[in-house]
């Protein structure tokens, strides 16, 4: 290993153990992520570069060759432009502690930096309906070991709206069940801690699960809730197998209730229960502090992805709409009609009365004229006397007809209100 070689790697490791561990303090989970981008990134050099592993500098750290990296992931790797984005952001971290670290590679860790991240499409959430989900909860039963575990798995998951990692680092002290109103301690992003509440039913589930898998005469608070048995010892529940048996019962119930997906994630459940409180009246605010957000933009998404909150207040807003619609006649008896005519024909009999000049005639023949409103190319409906009167005309629309009552018309004609209706009025 040559001087460059040894001065990357060294810069690598006080990246992650000092800065990010010690300085930062950043969740182990960061750690890991930003760690692993890395030695993504490693293994493409050595890979598709023909670097060896123990000549890597940080020449190899060009902007030429992470975009060409990020090409590879796109196109040989098929991942999403959000994992893409990932790796862009852990490796624009780490070159810009370098430059930091090592002022000479200000140049190239500007270049990196430069690199545009991917547009990422924005869809609607998935998210299950509630009956899809009593379908789901209820594919494991009770009836065996594993069955009760995983349905208290899966009905805490629900209920607590928690992300994967949060729900198998849940330890036993992390429940409080003996207070009034039972609660589950989460440690989210950046090792941010936030208290949810629990329903009742869902506290039962905890607690006959705590009897058979972790009896009080063994019971230690700080064992994982949720854990698998190895060689006799117990560990932590892992991803793969939170995944598998989500598989399994996912396909189960799908067969049963075509709602469900065929395959359903962690993570649906998590967006699933917020779509669930958001649509049940919980307001954004609250229920970005649930979810553990960091921002309320974060949040949004499921405002965005609900068409059937959406469709009801399209159709509350037309109903009460159409109960403000009055359908009673403005006239008394229809004696009291004359002729519905376009506003143009009433221009040309008026013109046939007022002089060309501005001085105003009296045309005693009607009495007053009712506007009736014909939406424009926009769907509005326009008074076309406010053009003459002023703004105040769209408030009351019989101040507009004043000069009418009268018998006087206007010294000007809105020429724009050709294709509205009037309604005359005998005199």
């Amino acid at each position: 290993m040559n001087d460059e070689s040894r001065k990357f790697f060294e810069t690598a490791r006080d990246h992650l153990q000092i800065y990010m561990a010690k300085q930062r303090v950043m969740s182990q989970n960061t750690i890991a992520s930003y760690k692993q981008a890395i030695n993504q990134y490693l293994s493409f050099l050595v890979e598709n570069k023909s670097i060896k592993y123990e000549a890597v500098c940080f020449r190899n750290w060009s902007a030429a060759n992470i975009n060409e990296y990020l090409l590879y992931l796109e196109n040989e790797r098929n991942i999403a432009a959000s994992t893409r984005n990932q790796r862009l952001f852990a490796i624009r971290a780490f070159m810009k502690y370098a430059r930091m670290a090592n002022p000479e590679l200000g140049h190239a860790s500007l270049e990196v930096q430069s690199i545009a991240k991917a547009r990422e499409d924005t869809e609607p959430v998935a998210f299950l309906s509630e009956k899809a989900v009593q379908c789901l909860l209820s594919q494991p039963g009770t009836a065996t070991k594993i069955g009760l575990r995983d349905s208290c798995f899966m009905v805490l998951m629900y209920d607590t709206a928690v992300r994967d990692c949060e729900m198998l680092s849940l330890r036993i002290n992390s429940l409080d069940l003996d207070r009034k109103c039972p609660t589950a301690r989460l440690e989210g992003k950046g090792n941010k801690v936030r208290y949810v509440p629990l329903m009742k039913k869902t506290a039962e589930y905890v607690r006959k699960y705590l009897e058979i898998f972790h009896p009080a005469p063994t019971r230690h608070a700080d064992d994982w809730l949720f854990y698998t048995v190895s060689h006799g010892r117990r560990h932590k529940m892992s991803d793969d197998n939170v995944a598998r048996f989500l598989a399994k019962y996912s396909k189960m119930a799908h067969a049963k209730c075509g709602e469900v997906f065929e395959k359903v994630t962690p993570h649906q459940f998590r967006h699933t229960r917020a779509m669930h409180l958001y649509r049940n009246g919980m307001p954004l605010q609250l229920l970005s502090e649930f979810m553990g957000h960091a921002s309320l933009a974060s949040t949004q998404i499921y405002a965005y992805a609900d068409t059937e909150m959406k469709r009801l207040a399209i159709e509350k807003s037309s109903q009460s709409m159409e109960e403000n619609i009055s359908t009673k006649p403005a006239w008394q008896t229809d004696e009291e009609i004359t002729v519905l005519i376009p506003i143009s024909e009433l221009y040309k009999s008026l013109d046939t009365v007022r002089p060309a000049s501005t001085e105003k005639k009296e045309c005693s023949f009607f009495k007053r004229v009712l506007l009736i409103p014909v939406p424009d190319d926009h769907g509005k409906s326009v008074n076309p006397f406010a053009q003459v009167y002023g703004s105040a005309c769209q408030d009351n629309a019989a101040d507009s007809c004043m000069a009418f009552k009268h018998g006087t018309p206007p010294a000007r004609w809105p020429k724009a209100a050709c294709r509205k209706y009037c309604l005359l009025v005998r005199s």
